[in-house]
């Protein structure tokens, strides 16, 4: 019996070790992989095209699910597979097709053919669904008026979970269709991390939508993040993978768009979705917003990571050299007041900082060498002159309250009228007028007062009751009439919209409509001239936000216009 037992015992103790071993080997293969990804000959390897199961003569690029696709060895190994395709016997009959080319966006087809004529190219996409309408556009080419025989496109649009036609139409000079064809892909099985359709609610007015998509800025994802795109009936039309945190913002220059995909990175991407260059920002954590100067590089509101304080530097990157230059540290600026600020210590802080948030910008709109800043933190809206040479403070919207017995509080401009003060704000945008030194600025007024960096600030005292980022009464788009030889502002217009007391956006549109976001509810929508609503669209939150909605047409960049 003991006999037995010991046996047994061996028996185990072998099974246990052999199953030991091979989890050991699992991890160290599991770190050999994790390593291998970054190299250029083992992605060569094992990345490859392949005929896709999604439809006929579809190609599909096979990978592994955890290779970066921002990893600059990636792009140059699908740059190799790609350019050793023979592509002159592909024509518009047998175009060259493949999903999702540099993995930058599921939604998508590459297509590449050659045409005897010079032509241009119209699609539609339609699924076997009547709530979803087709969505077409004309494309883009590198030809004198949009006009080509050599034809490489990326195609967008396409619906997650259904079987997508996409219905190409060759045109030529005169817009006569010369040629159509139809390709087939099945996305049944494909899985996005966005929702395929937003909850639409109809407004009272009959306006027209801006045409273009709402590109929905943040909505931070308990597995992958992304930026996603929505058309006008609120169906998902592209995802495009980030590695974290959120896009802010879309910038568009030299046929290609710049947007963040982590706290250190910035990408330029063309329109076939290959990763042309990255931009890394060093020691500086990117937040919020950024935009392009006069000399067509970008501004950053940054996080100086060797600071004790967070949120209150701009950063400029060369994007032909990829420098790296600090143009203000607002810290010193406003040292005296900074003293009397309190370092946060509860634990729920923003963005996952650990410095003294005593100023938290949150937009930038950069005007002739000047910018206007939002400042969360101190419900403030300020101008800083010379912006890249020798910055200075130019004045503050604000409450005078906020700034009274301070170094500060001459800088404060007058408030003409009797208005609700706005507080918390977000999304500062300008307009001029025919008077260089009258403008507008419009913004989203949060309507949320809490400062914890000031916690013995009572804003009740300046009408503001609102105090929870999540529960209010309302928020408003706002807009101010700014007179700066009068050093006064006024409330000229204003829309009561869902609450949202942190995280949200405006956009004034070209047709003269008005986008808004509020973006603790999930809540975005669209207003005509008149302020009344056209369409309103709800998403649902992977966590507690949508940060920020914006409409792009996408002209000139997938699209003709």
């Amino acid at each position: 019996m003991n006999k037995n037992l010991k046996k047994i015992g061996i028996l185990l103790l072998v099974v246990l070790l052999a199953v030991a071993a091979v989890f050991g080997l699992e991890k160290i293969s599991e770190k050999i992989h994790l390593k291998n990804i970054k190299d250029y000959d083992w992605l060569l390897k094992n990345v490859t095209l392949l005929n896709s199961s999604m439809g006929k003569n579809i190609y599909t690029v096979s990978k592994s699910e955890d290779i970066d696709i921002y990893n600059e060895n990636y792009r140059k190994v699908v740059d190799k597979k790609y350019e050793n395709i023979d592509k002159k016997d592909y024509t518009f009959e047998k175009p060259l097709v493949i999903h999702n080319l540099y993995g930058t966006n599921a939604l998508s087809l590459n297509i590449f053919f050659n045409s005897e004529e010079e032509t241009y190219l119209k699609y539609y996409v339609s699924v076997d669904d009547k709530k979803v309408n087709d969505f077409s556009r004309v494309l883009k080419n590198d030809g004198k008026n949009n006009l080509t025989k050599t034809h490489e496109y990326q195609i967008i649009g396409l619906v997650p979970g259904y079987k997508n036609t996409i219905t190409l139409k060759l045109k030529d000079k005169t817009s006569k269709t010369l040629k159509e064809k139809q390709i087939v892909i099945d996305l049944t099985e494909l899985k996005t991390n966005s929702q395929t359709f937003a909850k639409v609610t109809e407004g009272t007015s009959k306006s027209e939508l801006e045409d273009g998509l709402f590109a929905i800025l943040g909505n931070d994802s308990d597995t992958q993040d992304y930026l996603a795109l929505y058309d006008n009936d609120g169906v998902l039309r592209t995802e495009i993978p980030i590695i974290g945190y959120r896009a802010h913002k879309i910038l568009f220059k030299d046929n290609c768009m710049y947007f963040s995909i982590s706290q250190t990175k910035i990408v330029k991407m063309s329109n076939t979705g290959r990763i042309e260059d990255i931009y890394r920002t060093g020691k500086y954590q990117l937040h919020h917003d950024y935009t392009f100067t006069d000399d067509g590089n970008i501004i950053v509101l940054a996080n100086n990571t060797e600071k004790d304080t967070e949120e209150d530097c701009i950063i400029k990157i060369d994007l032909e050299t990829k420098e790296v230059k600090e143009l203000i540290d607002f810290e010193p600026m406003f040292q005296s007041y900074v003293d009397t600020c309190t370092l946060d210590t509860t634990g729920q802080r923003d963005e996952g900082e650990d410095g003294l948030d005593w100023l938290h910008l949150n937009s930038i709109e950069y005007v002739n060498g000047d910018v206007f800043l939002s400042s969360r933190e101190t419900s403030s809206i300020l101008k800083v002159k010379n912006i890249e040479t020798k910055p200075e403070l130019k004045y503050i919207l604000s409450a005078e309250e906020i700034w009274e017995d301070t170094d500060f509080e001459d800088y404060v401009y007058d408030q003409k009228g009797d208005f609700k003060i706005h507080a918390g704000q977000h999304s500062v945008r300008y307009t001029p007028t025919s008077d260089s030194k009258v403008y507008y600025l419009t913004f989203f007024d949060n309507n949320y007062g809490k400062a914890n960096s000031q916690p013995k600030f009572d804003y009740s005292k300046i009408g503001i009751k609102n105090n929870n980022p999540f529960q209010g009464d309302h928020s408003y788009y706002y807009t101010y009439k700014v007179d700066e030889r009068k050093e006064r502002f006024e409330l000229v217009d204003s829309i009561e919209l869902v609450y949202s007391g942190i995280v949200s956006s405006i956009q004034d549109l070209d047709n003269g409509n008005v986008l808004t976001d509020s973006g603790t509810a999930g809540v975005f929508a669209e207003y005509d001239k008149k302020n009344n609503l056209i369409r309103s669209y709800e998403l649902k939150m992977n966590k507690y936000m949508v940060y920020r909605v914006i409409k792009y047409n996408f002209n000139n960049f997938w699209f003709e216009d």
